[in-house]
């Protein structure tokens, strides 16, 4: 089942119309577990670590909230090395949820030279504020062509499912939270399509956001990422700086 979000500029002309059909099915509000988007004005970073594979590197993403008089937007980078961008994403807060609409993609061409790759959004659901414990699926499909990949499609759909309440430990402190089952399905169309089927969990926490995400990629092999803490930018540059150019510290 494809869901979609309806624009908060839409609302009161369509408020009436849904009025009638509201009161069926009993719906719970569960916006409280996404990102605190007024709390993130100035921006933060979400350090999340790997969980029992200590080969792989911490994923850094820098959240950072625009406020309007019409309009509310989040704003997300994803950095691994060097404080080089490999994602960018913008949502919008619409009445129901938030919704994705801007997507790019970083990848480096053979002189070292980044380059910017804009995703096609087919379905842009990210976060839904009213779900029911019976289920319902939330449908997330982008696809892109690389030009270091000429001929070539790639293209990632999602389904979310909320599935439940549970707890989650946060630097000691105990949170309410809430889970999602995940299937992802990874297409490579190019001269014939290479499939990969995943499935995996997400948990948000009430006033924190995404806490944890697992992807089971194989049997025996799990990724996984937990928040270990939120800091300002200028953190994680010192961290970078120490890390790669110590000189700059003398």
């Amino acid at each position: 089942m494809i869901r979609n979000f309806i624009p908060l500029l839409l609302l009161p002309v369509l408020l009436p119309l849904l009025s009638g059909c509201q009161n069926d099915v009993e719906r719970r509000d569960i916006r409280d577990y996404y990102f605190p988007l007024k709390d993130l004005t100035d921006g933060l970073v979400y350090e999340y670590q790997p969980v029992h594979n200590d080969s792989l590197s911490p994923a850094y993403w820098y959240y950072r909230s625009l406020l309007f008089e019409d309009s509310v937007f989040l704003t997300g980078a994803y950095y691994e090395y060097e404080l080089l961008p490999l994602q960018f994403v913008r949502e919008e807060l619409v009445n129901n949820g938030m919704l994705l609409e801007e997507m790019f993609l970083y990848e480096r061409d053979s002189t070292g030279k980044q380059i910017q790759i804009p995703v096609d959004i087919e379905a842009g659901n990210v976060f839904p504020f009213y779900v029911r414990d019976s289920g319902g699926v939330f449908l997330y499909k982008v696809e892109w062509t690389s030009p270091l990949d000429p001929g070539a499609v790639t293209r990632v759909i999602k389904n979310r499912r909320f599935s439940g309440d549970t707890t989650y430990t946060y630097q000691g402190e105990d949170y309410d939270a809430i889970t999602f089952e995940v299937r992802e399905l990874f297409e490579y169309d190019k001269e014939g399509v290479f499939e990969k089927q995943y499935d995996g969990i997400e948990i948000y926490a009430e006033d924190l956001g995404l806490v944890y995400y697992q992807k089971n990629i194989s049997p025996g092999f799990t990724l996984a990422y937990a928040l270990r803490d939120r800091y300002p930018m200028a953190e994680l540059e010192e961290q970078f700086k120490e890390m790669y150019h110590p000189e700059m510290m003398e």
